[in-house]
C-alpha cells in the first residue's frame, strides 16, 4: 500500500507515502493491483487504464463520466462517506477475484471498442475544418466512423 498526496499527512501515515515524479503517477496506476482513493480524475484514470479503482467522497454517484464507467463497465465502484462498509466488502471481493488485471483488461477493451478514437476525430476535424464542421452538424452520427 502506498499514499500519495499533495498535502501533509500525519506522522503515523508517513511510512506509506510514495514519493514520486508527478509524470510518472499513471504508470504507477497502470501497475497498481487497485486503486483506492478519493479523487474523481484519478479514480476515473486508473479505471480508464484497467485498474480496479474504488472512490470514497460526498461526490458519489453524482457525475456523468465516472458513473458510466461504473455503471456500464464497472471499472470503478463509488461510495459515499458513510458506505465504508460497503466499500471494504467490495475491495475484499476484488482481492479475491482470480485474474483481477485481467478481467479489467476486458472490462477496458469493451470500453474502449464502444468509444471513439478522439485523436482521430480531432485530427480529422482540424485537418478539414470548415467543412468537418458541416458536416458534424448535419450527420452527427459522423463521429462514429473514428472507431
Amino acid at each position: 500500500m502506498f499514499i500519495t498526496t499533495e498535502r501533509e499527512i500525519d506522522e503515523e501515515f508517513r511510512k506509506y507515502q510514495l514519493k514520486m515524479e508527478p509524470e510518472k503517477i499513471h504508470s504507477l496506476l497502470y501497475y497498481a493491483t487497485i486503486f483506492v482513493g478519493d479523487s474523481q480524475t484519478m479514480t476515473s484514470e486508473s479505471a480508464l487504464l484497467g485498474t480496479p479503482a474504488v472512490k470514497c467522497n460526498t461526490f458519489a454517484g453524482r457525475l456523468s463520466v465516472p458513473n458510466d464507467i461504473e455503471d456500464r463497465y464497472q471499472l470503478c465502484f463509488s461510495y459515499l462517506p458513510n458506505q465504508t462498509e460497503l466499500m471494504f466488502s467490495k475491495l475484499t471481493e476484488l482481492l479475491k477475484t482470480v485474474d483481477l488485471k485481467e478481467v479489467f483488461q476486458q472490462r477496458r477493451q469493451k470500453m474502449l471498442a464502444d468509444k471513439i478514437d478522439v485523436t482521430a476525430f480531432f485530427s480529422w476535424f482540424i485537418e478539414n475544418y470548415p467543412e468537418s464542421a458541416k458536416i458534424m452538424r448535419s450527420n452527427p452520427d459522423y463521429q462514429y466512423r473514428f472507431k
